[in-house]
């Protein structure tokens, strides 16, 4: 990996940490739907005028089948998961959780690629499945059955979020980052934008003055949903698909180890989030069975990357 792919991922995860802490201020006024369909919309209309001045469109076009598959695994579903999630859950928290891809896309890749798995790595699944044990355990978040729903159902976002990145890997690989990041979010806002206009915000009842209509959500609320669509969404998908097409999937992926830096420190500036001693012993185990679950702990990685 290139000094430039490094300060890349850095960036990314900067932007894909921000993403919880807008989940958390717009999705208990708005309601998942209208976040994931405002998100996808929104970094659309940054795309596409991109997309048309690369006259990348036709090439886009004849991948539409693959591109709508894409669209729902790695938008329509972890979109709308974890807007729920950001319901019960802290910014903090889900971005620790959200660090779990690597795990499941070495675990999806063993299924689905048979991409071989040393008896490390399988100890690295096993040490990252523990860590997710402990946060669980942490009552100072996690403390109702709602809140265990919550980390349940991030931990399945983060799942179809490796499934995405391995079927772009098998099936879109001949697209330009920019065709794949356009295609997967038009799939998405055909999928979304509909039932979302026509619901309207739908506000958590425990808010004191829910918003009846559009008209009604506060400026906040739209601050947290622009900077969701277009830093968080359009930029990220970006130099996400990029950065995918120069260091492959597995590498790629490792942009998660970063996030919950970012995220439980946007929480923590932003929202005045606790930071427990828990959530970081949580977060050192998962990226520690991440780390063994992908090789990148390995002596033999290490001394292919120096000599290549």
């Amino acid at each position: 990996m290139t000094p430039r792919d490094f300060a890349q991922m850095l960036v990314l995860a900067a932007l894909w940490g921000g993403s919880f802490l807008f989940l958390r201020m717009a999705s208990p006024m708005v309601g998942p739907l209208a976040v994931a369909a405002f998100r996808v919309v929104g970094a659309l209309l940054l795309l596409w005028p991109l997309l048309l001045w690369q006259r990348q469109a036709r090439q886009m076009a004849s991948h539409i089948p693959m591109l709508m598959l894409s669209g729902l695994i790695s938008c329509v579903l972890p979109f709308l998961g974890f807007s729920q999630a950001a319901r019960s859950l802290p910014a903090g928290l889900l971005s620790i959780l959200n660090a779990t891809t690597p795990l499941w896309g070495a675990l999806v890749g063993w299924v689905w690629a048979r991409e071989r798995l040393s008896p490390v790595a399988m100890a690295g699944l096993l040490v990252g499945l523990s860590g997710v044990v402990l946060l669980a355990a942490d009552r100072t978040h996690v403390d109702s059955a709602l809140a265990h729903g919550a980390v349940a159902l991030a931990l399945g976002c983060t799942l179809t979020y490796a499934i995405a990145i391995h079927h772009t890997r098998r099936y879109l690989s001949a697209l330009p980052a920019l065709s794949v990041s356009t295609g997967c979010l038009s799939a998405a806002a055909l999928i979304l934008v509909v039932p979302a206009w026509m619901l309207g915000p739908q506000p958590m009842a425990t808010l004191p003055s829910p918003p009846a209509g559009w008209a009604d959500v506060p400026h906040i609320t739209w601050v947290a949903l622009l900077g969701l669509a277009v830093l968080c969404t359009g930029v990220a998908y970006l130099m996400f698909y990029r950065l995918l097409a120069r260091v492959g999937p597995t590498r790629a992926m490792t942009v998660t180890f970063l996030i919950p830096v970012f995220g439980m420190l946007w929480g923590w500036l932003f929202l005045d989030e606790e930071v427990t001693w828990s959530m970081l012993a949580g977060t050192a185990v998962i990226l520690l069975g991440t780390l063994l679950s992908n090789g990148l702990l390995s002596t033999r990685l290490f001394t292919k990357e120096r000599i290549a």
